[in-house]
């Protein structure tokens, strides 16, 4: 309880207040929450990822372990959500819902923070790069998997190359490997559109949460938030280990594997119409028990 205490007070509180924030702005002014949601989508983090994977200063084996991290969780986690989908018969389009909310974590708008929160400077450039990783996914992977229950596989390839998040972190990676300059009012433009995407994401998992009804799918819901919250920080456990994982590298990378479903989902569910009330509902459940969940894994790994 001593060392619980702190860590849900500095760490996991400030990150709250504002989704709280976001919840009574909702609960005021029934906002409409697409315009937002495409801004975001669209604008702010891809100048997030490539800001982030630009400027990132962690080592050549300390990337490459964090790489082979985020992919590793991932694909355990598809591997087994998907099992869990097929045994229950679920339909292609809740197939699709189930793995997005079980797959892709909220490693950047509740990740961030968090890291930064708990682990400094350094804590926040490794889950950067955690982060610019699962982005990737989610913007690529993810699009497949919400749009394959609308469109034909085809289509839902194509759409992952109309993701701009893509672009961002190819983008990123060229200017880190090659060492190059961004021009100055290039640099500040792209950053402080970066930075915006972090408390404006934050307001938007509130504004979300207040939209969010839980009628109906509620075993369901409940399935993917133990998924999300329970299996998959245990496999994250057992992977760094298995991968060596050591010191702020393996705390950065178990805390952003923790996470909660990413408001991404609802982004993309809400586009290509994947089961948007279920993935929403999931997104409210597993954030809201997050707070739980997510301070026993930090008390585990600091």
């Amino acid at each position: 309880m001593v060392i619980l205490l702190p860590i849900l007070w500095k760490v996991i509180l400030p990150v709250f207040l504002i989704i709280a924030l976001g919840y009574l702005l909702e609960r005021r002014l029934s906002l409409d929450v697409r315009p937002i949601s495409r801004v975001t989508f669209y604008a702010l983090t891809p100048c997030l990822v490539f800001s982030s994977t630009a400027k990132s200063s962690v080592g050549g084996v300390g990337i490459w372990k964090i790489v082979s991290f985020t992919l590793l969780t991932t694909l355990t986690i598809g591997l087994f959500s998907w099992a869990v989908a097929r045994a229950l018969r679920f339909s292609r389009a809740m197939e699709s819902a189930f793995l997005l909310t079980t797959v892709f974590v909220n490693a950047g708008n509740y990740g961030l923070p968090v890291n930064l929160f708990a682990f400094g400077q350094a804590g926040l450039e490794r889950a950067a790069l955690f982060f610019t990783v699962s982005a990737l996914l989610t913007h690529s992977v993810g699009v497949y998997l919400a749009s394959r229950g609308q469109a034909s596989r085809l289509d839902a390839l194509r759409n992952v190359f109309k993701v701009p998040v893509v672009y961002g972190v190819s983008a990123g990676f060229v200017v880190n490997l090659a060492a190059m300059t961004v021009p100055e009012p290039v640099a500040k433009v792209v950053d402080l559109l970066g930075r915006a995407s972090v408390p404006l994401m934050l307001l938007l998992v509130g504004i979300q949460l207040a939209k969010t009804s839980l009628a109906g799918e509620l075993k369901l819901i409940g399935l993917a938030t133990f998924v999300r919250l329970v299996v998959a920080p245990a496999v994250a456990f057992i992977l760094a280990a298995w991968l060596g994982l050591m010191g702020v590298t393996r705390q950065a990378c178990v805390t952003e594997a923790s996470m909660p479903t990413a408001v991404t989902t609802t982004i993309l569910a809400t586009e290509f119409e994947a089961e948007p009330q279920f993935v929403a509902g999931v997104v409210f459940v597993s954030t809201l028990a997050s707070v739980i969940t997510l301070t026993l894994s930090l008390a585990l790994i600091m």
